[in-house]
């Protein structure tokens, strides 16, 4: 009867182990075939967003020169306009 318990723990022990195994390759498997599936994909879209982002970075520093110069024109009819008043 002792014996009989034995084997049969080991190899409920044994079992055990090998659906874990088993479970840990299919998960893996999976894993890998849907990074690889979707790199593809997603690489495109990564492409696109850093061109359309690059753009957005050269559009964005032509605006700030822009408001820069704005911004000396303004002090600069300001000066003037003070000046005017005091002269005045």
């Amino acid at each position: 009867m002792i014996t009989y318990n034995t084997i049969l723990a080991q190899t409920l022990a044994g079992t055990i182990v090998e659906i874990i195994v088993l479970l840990l390759g299919a998960g893996l498997i999976g894993y890998l075939t849907s990074y690889l599936y979707y790199r593809g994909i997603y690489r495109k879209k990564i492409y696109k967003l850093e061109g359309d982002l690059k753009d957005l970075q050269i559009e964005n520093d032509k605006l700030s020169e822009h408001i820069a110069r704005l911004e000396k024109e303004l002090e600069e009819t300001e000066k003037e306009k003070k000046e005017e008043e005091k002269e005045k």
